[in-house]
């Protein structure tokens, strides 16, 4: 089931408004998905999984906590958007996965529940780089782009205007002297 990207950002404005929280955590619970941490090291950040209808996220014990942060968002993704196609279990061993339409609309979930963007648009104006900003909102940059690319395609203003409006009022036409004020 392919979702449009538009109702993902509706449908994470209605979860955060229910749940009163971005936490992945706190909603996952809520919801009823068990989290049960790896036991032994492993390389996988996460894994969703149903089991005789009973939902499970596990996940890597050993992440820092922003990355555990982002992973358990995805998951959150997926348990929303995938229940229905992932009757299987799913690892995760990278985010940010691009190659199918889960993957990526896991990931726009994450970006839309992790990043709030009334506040990453003032943040925009201070012309913050996108490892900046990921830096700011704890999140990892290619998270942060999947979220300015969201922004971008719904219409939102996240460019700053790149050169000053004033600039060619300035210009009178004289080009010698132009090119030594510029």
């Amino acid at each position: 089931m392919s979702v449009l990207y538009d109702q993902i950002f509706l449908d994470t404005k209605k979860i955060i408004k229910k749940y009163k929280t971005r936490d992945p955590r706190e909603i996952l619970e809520a919801k009823g998905v068990f989290l049960i941490p790896f036991k032994s090291p492993t390389k996988v950040l996460g894994m969703y999984k149903i089991i005789k209808k009973n939902r499970f996220v596990f996940y890597n014990p050993h992440l820092s906590d922003p990355l555990l942060n982002m992973v358990l968002a995805h998951e959150l993704g997926h348990d929303i958007y995938h229940k229905d196609e992932l009757s299987y279990q799913m690892a995760e061993y990278e985010l940010f996965d691009i190659r199918t339409d889960m993957e990526i609309e896991a990931n726009i979930f994450a970006a839309h529940l992790l990043i709030n963007e009334e506040t990453l648009l003032e943040d925009l104006k201070l012309g913050y780089t996108y490892n900046q900003l990921a830096s700011l909102y704890e999140v990892n940059a290619n998270l942060m782009i999947f979220k300015l690319n969201e922004m971008h395609r719904m219409g939102m203003p996240i460019r700053q205007n790149e050169a000053d409006p004033k600039f060619f009022a300035q210009i009178d036409g004289n080009i010698e002297e132009d090119y030594y004020n510029y």
